[in-house]
């Protein structure tokens, strides 16, 4: 069929728009059969019932009484009432003396360029200056050399 559609020339022709005239013409011709015949052998569609909330399930239950738990207690606290709203209340466990410590340190930490300049007085190589503050402080080698080059303008006034 569609190519009784083509024509002879090389340009544009009528092709196109008759093959999809052709197929919208079958399209609806096998639509109309097939509702013709489903209906003749009584298959309605499923949405034609109205009968359809006969097989449904309750699926979420009523909330059940929560008056035994007033007193919930765990890792995180207790629940109580206030308000008339139920919310968790955070206590402070028990502090073990000896096990007590104390994060405030009053030791002052070298800072980078603190640590360079004593490395660098003192004769340290210079690799071997950049392998420790790279460790030390886990910065780059360029700024390892680079507080290396600063500590020493300084110390020399340049």
């Amino acid at each position: 069929m569609i190519t009784l559609a083509v024509t002879q020339e090389s340009g544009r022709g009528w092709g196109g728009p008759v093959a999809i005239l052709i197929a919208v013409a079958l399209f609806i011709t096998f639509a109309t059969l097939h509702d013709t015949w489903m209906r003749r052998r009584g298959l309605p569609s499923p949405e034609e019932d109205d009968t359809t909330d006969t097989g449904v399930k309750q699926q979420a239950r009523p909330v059940s009484d929560t008056d035994d738990t007033a007193d919930d207690t765990s890792l995180w606290g207790r629940i109580v009432n206030r308000g008339g709203r139920r919310v968790r209340v955070y206590t402070e466990p028990a502090r073990d003396a000896e096990v007590d410590v104390d994060l405030e340190d009053d030791e002052e930490f070298e800072t980078l360029e603190e640590a360079v300049d004593r490395m660098d007085r003192r004769g340290v190589p210079y690799a071997e200056i950049v392998r420790r503050v790279m460790v030390a402080y886990q910065v780059s080698e360029s700024t390892a050399k680079r507080r290396i080059r600063d500590s020493r303008k300084v110390r020399t006034g340049g």
